[in-house]
């Protein structure tokens, strides 16, 4: 477990960008219940749309896959950066749902978008906490030196989907984004942390192993599973306040202080009830689950693009933010940065 009070430069957000949702499958509640089993069931579609707080998400479809959405993401970075392909010094691919499980998904796209200053590249998983711990590592990556790289996040939880397990059915979308992440010293990082309760990593998991055998193939077992779910998630709540609660006192900052909090979401109400158990006020904290759902690792980035996007957005010397996530596995990460302007 890390628990770090620092006090290194760290880096600058200069873009992101997103997959094209416009080119996923459009899913709201009606037909997510109607594949399950349970159209027209009013009191399934309010404990979704008023408990789970949400109404729409985006899958991925059926002949495309996490590389192909990263494909996109990266494809509109680049349209953005372009001199990215000879600036970085690293790029790192973070996700569970990796369609090639031998391969290096970070020398995949580098190769393919032809980065030409021999980057170094590799693959984090570490659940939905993948993408926090991705700019962990290469904050430190840029301690040692580097000066510019590229992150990217995909996921395609729906492909997991157990047709049994309703509440993450409704919960889960698919995405990906892409990040141009430039050292910098207006950029202060206050404080880390990453930690794994191991206990819990059978607690949402998929059994199925790769390669597949054909001839005893179990299709049930390339969704995934849940094991003592009712204390699992009693546990991951304690993970979240303790992970917060740490970020911010080796910081030495008051919930406050924080202008942006960046997290992932596991529904549309406990990312915010654990914030303001933290005294996060509510207009720091990034919500987009009623639109996208749980997308894995690029949910936290997703959050940013979205707040990015708004022509109110305009950071201010002295503010704090935070990125910090909690999944399955149980795995935790947060980060905590001061702009100085």
């Amino acid at each position: 477990m890390i628990r770090l009070k620092d006090n290194k430069h760290g880096f600058a957000i200069d873009h992101i960008a997103t997959c094209d949702f416009d080119r996923l499958v459009s899913v709201d509640n009606a037909s997510i219940l109607a594949a399950s089993g349970h159209a027209n069931r009013k009191r399934l579609t309010n404990f979704i749309e008023r408990e789970m707080g949400i109404v729409h998400r985006y899958h991925c479809p059926a002949e495309k896959d996490a590389l192909d959405l990263a494909r996109d993401a990266l494809c509109k970075l680049l349209e953005l950066a372009p001199e990215l392909r000879e600036e970085a010094d690293f790029v790192i691919y973070a996700g569970i749902s990796n369609p090639l499980p031998v391969s290096t998904h970070s020398a995949l796209l580098a190769h393919e978008f032809e980065f030409s200053g021999k980057p170094s590249c590799w693959d984090i998983k570490s659940g939905c906490s993948s993408g926090v711990l991705a700019l962990i590592q290469a904050a430190q990556y840029m301690s040692m030196g580097a000066r510019r790289g590229v992150l990217i996040a995909s996921e395609t939880l729906s492909k997991f989907n157990n047709p049994n397990a309703l509440q993450m059915t409704a919960a889960v979308g698919d995405g990906a984004v892409a990040l141009d992440l430039r050292a910098s010293s207006q950029w202060l990082i206050k404080s880390i942390v990453h930690g794994t309760d191991p206990r819990f990593a059978k607690g949402m998991q998929v059994p199925g192993k790769y390669p597949y055998p054909s001839s005893t193939l179990e299709p049930d077992q390339y969704h995934f599973h849940f094991e003592e779910k009712a204390q699992g998630l009693q546990t991951l709540a304690g993970y979240w306040q303790s992970s917060l609660r740490d970020l911010l006192e080796l910081a030495e900052l008051d919930g406050a202080d924080i202008a942006y909090y960046i997290a992932h979401q596991i529904d549309g109400r406990k990312n915010r009830a654990f914030a303001h158990a933290c005294g996060i006020p509510d207009h720091a904290i990034a919500s987009n689950f009623r639109r996208y759902g749980n997308m894995g690792c690029p949910t936290v980035f997703i959050n940013q693009y979205a707040w990015q996007q708004a022509p109110s957005f305009s950071p201010a010397a002295g503010e704090h933010w935070i990125w910090h996530a909690v999944g399955g596995g149980f795995s935790w990460a947060g980060l905590c940065m001061q702009y100085t302007g």
